[in-house]
């Protein structure tokens, strides 16, 4: 189903030319005066309000009491061109606020970025912070994350060389460390560790408890192949180039592994990483 985008302007020309940019991803209703569009909001939920700046009689304090009063939860608010007093909208309500300068394709590439869902899950941007050693990773929905270096289990420690560059149509971003060392990041393993409201969020409880399940059981058949061969973690740490204590920490369940990891580990036990995960 398409999401609702209400538009107050009385540029009818806007309208229709947004309903063409923009018609694959959403139905666009237009209102003429604030009056108009504060009714429309009550009448049902729209995923985002766009404000024409240039709407006559428009006022920010009824503007905030609409919005605040809406029955949309988590929609986006759009001021086309800079709002004064926009501090009440900041302030008052729940809804996302967003400025645009005024220029119909930024309207058209930010609505765009907030209303495709492959917008969340593909990389915009990506900037190291040696202060703060992490990456500022910007999303092309227009959402921003710092994930730090320390939670990627492929980062040798070494400092990093340039900045990282996205990579697969913005499915990852590539990092490359002095050591010569080089590792992707996926779009999903930023969410994971920064975004609250991603299913598979490491916060949520029910993730936890899944994780440590999936966790035990890798953990006991890599494990149990070990053992099978009679190798030593040290044997195994020479055939996967993985430190001991990291693959002691493995084999006690802490943590599930990333991709690279088990294909290391699969590939110098002679399996396959399914083999791994089977239970």
């Amino acid at each position: 189903m398409k999401a609702n985008v209400l538009l107050a302007t009385q540029d009818r020309q806007v309208w229709r030319r947004l309903r063409e940019e923009v018609g694959d991803l959403c139905q666009v209703e237009v209102s003429a005066s604030p009056g108009q569009a504060y009714a429309q909001l009550r009448q049902k939920p729209f995923r985002v309000f766009v404000v024409d700046s240039k709407l006559p009689q428009l006022d920010s304090v009824g503007l905030a009491h609409a919005l605040r009063h809406a029955p949309t939860p988590n929609g986006v608010f759009v001021s086309w061109g800079p709002l004064d007093k926009l501090v009440y909208v900041l302030e008052a309500t729940p809804w996302e606020p967003v400025v645009v300068r005024r220029s119909f394709g930024q309207l058209v590439h930010t609505l765009r970025a907030r209303l495709d869902p492959a917008a969340a899950r593909r990389v915009g941007e990506v900037r190291y912070q040696p202060r703060e050693d992490t990456f500022f990773v910007a999303f092309r929905n227009g959402k921003a994350y710092e994930l730090p270096r320390k939670v990627l289990e492929a980062d040798d420690g070494s400092p990093v060389a340039g900045e990282p560059e996205v990579v697969h149509g913005g499915e990852a971003f590539r990092v490359h460390q002095k050591s010569g060392n080089t590792y992707e990041v996926p779009w999903d393993v930023v969410l994971y560790h920064q975004e609250p409201g991603y299913e598979y969020s490491k916060g949520r409880p029910e993730q936890r408890q899944t994780e440590a399940r999936r966790a035990q059981r890798i953990a006991a058949r890599i494990r149990h192949e070990r053992m099978a061969r009679e190798w030593s973690l040290a044997d195994l740490a020479e055939r996967t180039g993985i430190h001991p204590p990291n693959l002691s920490r493995l084999e006690s369940g802490k943590h599930v592994p990333s991709l690279e990891t088990l294909e290391r580990v699969a590939q110098a036990l002679g399996l396959r990483v399914a083999d791994l995960l089977a239970v």
